[in-house]
Order: C-alpha cells, then sequence, then structure tokens
C-alpha cells in the first residue's frame, strides 16, 4: 500500500501538528536516517565526545579539600563551556539546514521524487544560514535572561521559526525575524506549547537512557570522596554520559519537525481568505 504524502500546508491544532509529525518521521525515517547519518551524525559524535571532555576537565578542577583551586580555574572552565555551546549551536545550525532542505523539497518535489544527491550542494548555503539566524538568537535569549528570564523566555519562543522562514522564503534575516515576530504572535501560546512538549520529550528521554551512568556516578563519587576527596568517575560511565550527549541531539529532530508543521500551519491562518463567489453565496 502507497504512503499518502503528508500534506505539511494547512491548519492544524497542536494535537494534530504532534501526529502529524511523528506520522511523517515514520514515513520518511530510511531517508532521513541516511540524511542523519552521513552529514550531521559525524558532527553529533564529536560534540558528545567534546562535551565529555569539558565535564572531565571541570571535574578535574573539582577538589573538596582545596575549594580555593576551583575558584582559581573559574575563568578557563566558563570558557570551555562557552566553546561547547558555540559547537551546540553549530551542530544544531547543521541540523536544521539540512533537515529544513530535506522538507523543502519533499513539499515541492513530493514525497519519493528525488535523491539525497540532488539536494547535497544546498546543505552547507542552508547550515550556515541557520547558523547565522541560531547565532543572533542565541544573543537575544541570554540578553532576555540576563534582564530576569521571562524575556529570554519569550524570544526563544518569539523567534524559534527564523530558520524555517529564512530557508522557505529566502528574504532575508531581518525581514525572518520580523515574520517570526508576527506568525508566531498570532499564535504565541500554541507556539510555546509545540516548542514545550518538543523540549519535554528530549528531556524525558535523556533521562532514561542517563540513568545508568547516573547510577554509577553516584556509586563512584560516593567511594572516590571517602577516599580521597575528589571526584574520579570509571570510563564507562564516561561512555554512557557522551552516548546519552549524542543521543539527546539526535532527538532535536522531534521539535524542528513540531515547528516545521506549526510554521505552515500558522503561516495559512494569516493568509487572507478567499474572496466568496456569488454561488457559495447563495
Amino acid at each position: 500500500m502507497t504512503e499518502v504524502q503528508v500534506q505539511f500546508q494547512k491548519k492544524r491544532e497542536p494535537g494534530d501538528i504532534f501526529s502529524d509529525s511523528f506520522r511523517f518521521l515514520k514515513q520518511e525515517f530510511k531517508p532521513v536516517a541516511k540524511l542523519f547519518a552521513i552529514y550531521i551524525l559525524p558532527f553529533i559524535i564529536i560534540y558528545g565526545i567534546l562535551q565529555v571532555y569539558v565535564q572531565i576537565k571541570v571535574l578535574g578542577k573539582v577538589d573538596l579539600n582545596n575549594p580555593d583551586m576551583l575558584l582559581s580555574n573559574i575563568g578557563p572552565i566558563y570558557g570551555n563551556i562557552f566553546i561547547i555551546s558555540l559547537f551546540g549551536i553549530f551542530v544544531q545550525s547543521l541540523l536544521g539546514g539540512t533537515y529544513y532542505t530535506y522538507i523543502e523539497y519533499y513539499i515541492k518535489k513530493g514525497k519519493g521524487n528525488f535523491e539525497l544527491s540532488e539536494i547535497t550542494p544546498l546543505f552547507f548555503s542552508n547550515s550556515l544560514i541557520a547558523l547565522g539566524a541560531n547565532l543572533l538568537l542565541f544573543i537575544a535569549v541570554i540578553a532576555g535572561v540576563i534582564m530576569c528570564i521571562v524575556p529570554g523566555i519569550y524570544f526563544a519562543n518569539t523567534f524559534s521559526i527564523v530558520v524555517m522562514i529564512l530557508i522557505f522564503e529566502k528574504k532575508g534575516v531581518g525581514n525572518a525575524f520580523t515574520r517570526s515576530w508576527n506568525l508566531v504572535n498570532s499564535q504565541w501560546w500554541n507556539t510555546f506549547l509545540v516548542n514545550l512538549v518538543g523540549i519535554i520529550i528530549i528531556y524525558i528521554v535523556s533521562f532514561l537512557v542517563s540513568i545508568p551512568a547516573m547510577i554509577a556516578g553516584i556509586g563512584s563519587t560516593m567511594f572516590s570522596l571517602q577516599q580521597t576527596g575528589t571526584i574520579d568517575y570509571p570510563q564507562w560511565y564516561w561512555i554512557l554520559t557522551g552516548f546519552s550527549v549524542i543521543v539527546s541531539a539526535i532527538l532535536w529532530i522531534i521539535p524542528y519537525t513540531f515547528l516545521a508543521f506549526q510554521y505552515f500551519n500558522l503561516d495559512e491562518r494569516t493568509k487572507p481568505n478567499p474572496p466568496q463567489t456569488q454561488n457559495s453565496l447563495e
């Protein structure tokens, strides 16, 4: 039985967005998995390794018998965290730019009517576009958080579809931020719900995946602190931690799919209704 192509360009309620997103992911699992394995997964693995490396470096500065050591090294610790945050933005931009390019061609050419090789040249340029937008959004959110957290949440939600607009409408960064502001504010709370559910899914799955590492970490922490006053985790703890980071990064495809459907939902709702004909009035 041939699967029917998922229609993106239609009005949807949040429940429909969630169900249609998972239907699309299930339907397109093979080509999307291939896309991720070739173009995105290597960078996500590097991201996981870097996360583990930074955590090891930070723990190496922790000595409960010498708290001044941690204070004297607080600058390099924050520097490492900042670099990891930037690389995380790069990975998310690569994911968003590549995945939204796939969705763009899925809509334009239809399910199964194009090859990944056809859209490969666009991955780099669209990922760079996404990176620029995400860096601007990162700065706006951080500024909002500094202003008492709530503005940061507002900015993050209001501009959450900027990358989607940039890739699909191709009218520049300024237009994308303005469009995102107008579209999201027409259904701000529904968009917030869509974003919130996506983040909750990521954190629940990440928590479940990280349970073995957490158990190992608690046991190792208690033992090492009793013996030396420092924290020392076994090697397999770090392997599990890196795996958890990789899984969490891959799962961002779920909220990105939610936002793709929400973008088209908001776009359809803001379009003027077609004029009624005389027959329809009768």
